[in-house]
């Protein structure tokens, strides 16, 4: 190796701000950031259209069967929510008591977490409810303010 390479001074060795931010990177970031989003926001099509009974028939479940899973979705929904009550209650807690701003918005990022899975499960018991798959989140709304009436026939 030359002499000259070894002691290469260039505008580079003093200024190089896409060497300090590593810009080629950061595309990559922005790029894949957004491909999330998009995936997030954006719902794929479904590719096949599937009733709820041939669901039921093509993975041979029983009448047994979707009234245990009914019981399951009833019980992790009711403990998704208590843990949720709970986290957000506790974020408080450590806002109020150990005046940790941090720790509250990690109590609220965890209850947003359990109450998420609260959701999922009753949205699942919903479906399973009523007998049909691909429901709505309007359709659940629904459901829920008109629950006393009971499932649609």
């Amino acid at each position: 190796m030359a002499i000259k390479d070894i002691f290469k001074i260039s505008r580079k060795t003093f200024f190089n701000p896409s060497g300090w931010l590593d810009v080629e990177n950061l595309g990559l970031i922005f790029k894949t950031t957004w491909l999330i989003t998009r995936r997030l926001f954006i719902p794929a099509e479904p590719t096949h259209q599937e009733t709820f009974e041939e669901a039921v028939k093509r993975l041979n479940i029983t009448e047994e069967d979707i009234e245990q899973k009914k019981k399951v979705y009833v019980f992790a929904t009711c403990l998704f929510l208590i843990f949720g009550i709970t986290a957000f209650l506790l974020s408080f807690y450590w806002l109020f008591v150990f005046h940790t701003f941090s720790g509250f918005l990690i109590g609220l990022a965890t209850s947003s977490l359990f109450l998420v899975q609260a959701f999922r499960y009753n949205f699942w018991y919903f479906q399973t409810q009523h007998r049909k798959l691909g429901c709505t989140v309007d359709e659940w709304w629904e459901g829920k303010l008109n629950s006393e009436k009971g499932p649609k026939s």
